[in-house]
C-alpha cells in the first residue's frame, strides 16, 4: 500500500501541527504541572492559519444578514410550501415512496399477504362463527353449573347449615374451608372469559361480507400464482363466514357499477384515468385491474353533483313551462304541475336512499324541505299569472 506524501515532503507519518507540537512537548519534561495551558483554542490561536468557521460572532451576523435579505415574497412562497427542494426532480418536503411489486414475494403466505395488500377490498378474513358459538356455549354452560352450585350451597345453609353466613360475606369468607368463596372466585373467572367472549362476537359479526367481486379477485389471484395448496386456500370460498376488513367508500355499489359500466366503454380508458402509478408497480406482472378509490370517488361524487342539481333546476324549469296562459287551461296544467312535484319528489328520495347512506329521518327531513320548495315556487309563479289575468 503506498504511503502518504504530504505539503512538506515528508513520506509516511504526517507532521505534527503546531498544537500537537506544544502538547508533546509539554508532556516530555519531568515534572511539568497541567499542560492544558499551552494548548489554546483554535477559535482565540494566534496561529496564521484561519481559523475555517470563523468565530461565533461572525457566524451569528452572516445568519442574521440572511435572514433579513430573504424578501417577503420568498416568505411567502416558503409558508405556502411553493418552492422547490435543491433536490433535482421533487418538491420540498415530499419523499420518494417505496412500493413493492407482487413479484417481489416469494409464492406461499408472503404472495397472499401481498395480494391483500393490494387494495383495502382484499382484506378479506374469516370471522369462524362457528367457533366463536361454540366456545361460548361452553362458557355459558360452565357459569350455569356454577350458578346452580351456589344455589343449592345457599339453600342448605339456610336449611341445614350456618345460616348467618348468608347474611354475612365477612364472616363466611373468614372461614378456612368456605367454599362460597371459592364458588365466587371461580364465577369473576368465568364472566370475565364469557363477557370479553360474548362482546368480541358482537363486534366480529358486525362486520361485512365482502362482495362477490373482491372475494373473487382474492381467489384468482391465490390460484392463479398457485400460492397455496387447495386445502389451505379453500377458506376463501367461506362466503358466509368471510369479513371483509376494509372500508368502503360511502357509495360502494356506485362505484362498482360505474367501474364496470367505464370497463365496458374502454377499459384502456378507465385505466389510463383511474389507475395510479402505485397501482401499476403494485400488480406487477398480474392482470389485476384496480382503479383509484380516490379518483372514482371524486368522479361520483361529481356525478352525484350534477344530478342533485338537476333534480333541483329540471322540476322548476317544466314547472315554468307548465304555466297556464289562459283560464280555460289553468285545470289541465295545475294537473300537470301536481304531478310533475309528484315525480320528481318521489325520485329525489329515491337517490337520497341509494346515493348516500342517510337514515330514515334524515330522508324523510330532505324529502320534505324538497318538496317544499317545489311547492312555493309554483304558489308564487301561480300568483304572478292570477295578477296577470286580473289585469
Amino acid at each position: 500500500m503506498p504511503e502518504a506524501r504530504y505539503e512538506n515532503g515528508s513520506i509516511g507519518t504526517p507532521p505534527l501541527t503546531k498544537i500537537e507540537a506544544g502538547a508533546s512537548s509539554e508532556n516530555i519534561g519531568e515534572g511539568r504541572g497541567n499542560n492544558t495551558e499551552s494548548i489554546k483554542s483554535p477559535i482565540n490561536s494566534e496561529s496564521d492559519e484561519p481559523w475555517p468557521f470563523g468565530s461565533q460572532s461572525s457566524l451569528d451576523e452572516e445568519i442574521g444578514s440572511g435572514a433579513r435579505r430573504q424578501s417577503w415574497s420568498s416568505r411567502v412562497i416558503s409558508a405556502l410550501h411553493l418552492s422547490k427542494s435543491h433536490l433535482s426532480g421533487s418538491e420540498k418536503g415530499r419523499v420518494d415512496q417505496i412500493i413493492r411489486s407482487l413479484n417481489e414475494y416469494a409464492a406461499g403466505y408472503g404472495k397472499v399477504a401481498g395480494i391483500e395488500n393490494l387494495d383495502s377490498d382484499f382484506l378479506i378474513y374469516r370471522k369462524f362463527g362457528w367457533l366463536h358459538n361454540y366456545a361460548l356455549l361452553h362458557l355459558q354452560d360452565e357459569l350455569s353449573q356454577l350458578q346452580a352450585e351456589l344455589e343449592r350451597l345457599d339453600k342448605w345453609e339456610f336449611r341445614d347449615g350456618d345460616s348467618i353466613k348468608l347474611v354475612s360475606r365477612r364472616l363466611d369468607y373468614g372461614l378456612r374451608d368456605s367454599r362460597r368463596k371459592e364458588l365466587v372466585a371461580d364465577v369473576h373467572k368465568k364472566l370475565a372469559q364469557y363477557d370479553d367472549a360474548l362482546l368480541r362476537l358482537k363486534q366480529i359479526q358486525a362486520l361485512k361480507r365482502p362482495t362477490e367481486r373482491a372475494q373473487r379477485n382474492v381467489h384468482n389471484l391465490i390460484s392463479n400464482t398457485q400460492s397455496l395448496v387447495l386445502n389451505e386456500s379453500e377458506w376463501i370460498r367461506e362466503g358466509p363466514d368471510l369479513a371483509a376488513l376494509g372500508c368502503g367508500s360511502e357509495s360502494g355499489w356506485l362505484n362498482i357499477f360505474l367501474e364496470d359500466l367505464l370497463n365496458k366503454i374502454s377499459r384502456s380508458m378507465t385505466k389510463a384515468i383511474f389507475r395510479d402509478r402505485e397501482q401499476k408497480i403494485k400488480t406487477g406482472d398480474e392482470d389485476v385491474h384496480l382503479v383509484s378509490l380516490d379518483r372514482l370517488d371524486r368522479f361520483v361524487r361529481a356525478w352525484i353533483t350534477i344530478v342533485a342539481a338537476a333534480l333541483l333546476l329540471v322540476p322548476v324549469y317544466i314547472l315554468f313551462r307548465l304555466q297556464p296562459t289562459n283560464p280555460s287551461e289553468a285545470e289541465r296544467q295545475s294537473n300537470y304541475q301536481i304531478l310533475t312535484i309528484f315525480l320528481f319528489t318521489l325520485l329525489f328520495s329515491a337517490s337520497c336512499s341509494i346515493f348516500t347512506q342517510a337514515r330514515r329521518q334524515e330522508v324523510f327531513t330532505a324529502t320534505a324541505a324538497y318538496a317544499a320548495v317545489l311547492v312555493v315556487f309554483l304558489g308564487n309563479t301561480s300568483n304572478v299569472m292570477s295578477s296577470q289575468y286580473g289585469r
